[in-house]
C-alpha cells in the first residue's frame, strides 16, 4: 500500500512524524502524515504490514494525523489539500489548500479554507532559495508541506522542508 517515506525532525534532531507517500503518479498523489500519539480516542494504529512496505519498523505504533491530496491542473499549475484526521477513520477536515500559480518560477499561495490567504511561497531568479511569508499563528509545517506538494504532486519531497530545520 505504501510505497517511501521521509521524516519530519524538529530543530532537536527528533522524529515528530512521518511523511508516507500512498500513491503517486505525473499529474497527483496522495501522502500521509503519522504521527507516534493518536489524534483521538480510541484510533487504531496504521498497519505494521503497510509501515513495513515503506521501510519503516513494523514493531512502531503510528497513527494518522493528516492527508495532502495533490493534482495537477495544467503543465505548470498545481493544487493540494491538506486535511487532518477528525475524529473517526477516514474522516477528514480541510485545513488549508494551496495552489501553485502559473510562471516560470515556483510562486504559491496558500489559504484556509474559503479562500483566506494565510502563506505565500517563491523562488526568485534562477535559484533553489524559496522564500515563505507566513501568518502568525498557521501550522508552519503543514504550510510547507502543502506547498511543496504543489511543485512535486508525487509528494517526493514532501519533509525535505520540514526535514531541513525549517519547522
Amino acid at each position: 500500500m505504501f510505497k517511501k517515506h521521509s521524516t519530519i525532525i524538529d530543530s532537536d534532531g527528533k522524529i515528530q512524524g512521518y511523511v508516507v507517500t500512498k500513491s503517486k503518479s505525473m499529474t497527483k498523489g496522495e501522502s500521509f502524515i503519522l504521527k507516534k500519539e493518536p489524534s483521538y480516542e480510541g484510533q487504531e494504529p496504521v498497519d505494521p504490514e503497510s509501515l513495513g512496505k515503506c521501510g519503516i519498523d513494523k514493531d512502531m505504533k503510528l497513527y494518522g494525523f493528516a492527508k495532502i491530496e495533490s493534482k495537477k491542473t495544467s503543465m505548470s499549475t498545481c493544487v493540494a489539500k491538506y486535511s487532518i484526521v477528525d475524529g473517526g477513520e477516514d474522516k477528514f477536515k480541510l485545513l488549508y489548500e494551496a495552489e501553485k500559480l502559473s510562471s516560470m518560477n515556483f510562486h504559491c499561495i496558500v489559504r484556509v479554507p474559503g479562500g483566506d490567504a494565510v502563506a505565500t511561497a517563491s523562488m526568485a531568479g534562477m535559484t533553489t532559495y524559496v522564500t515563505v511569508n507566513a501568518a502568525e499563528g498557521v501550522d508552519l509545517a503543514a504550510v510547507l508541506l502543502t506547498g511543496q506538494c504543489t511543485f512535486s504532486p508525487d509528494g517526493a519531497t514532501a519533509g525535505a522542508l520540514a526535514g531541513a530545520g525549517v519547522t
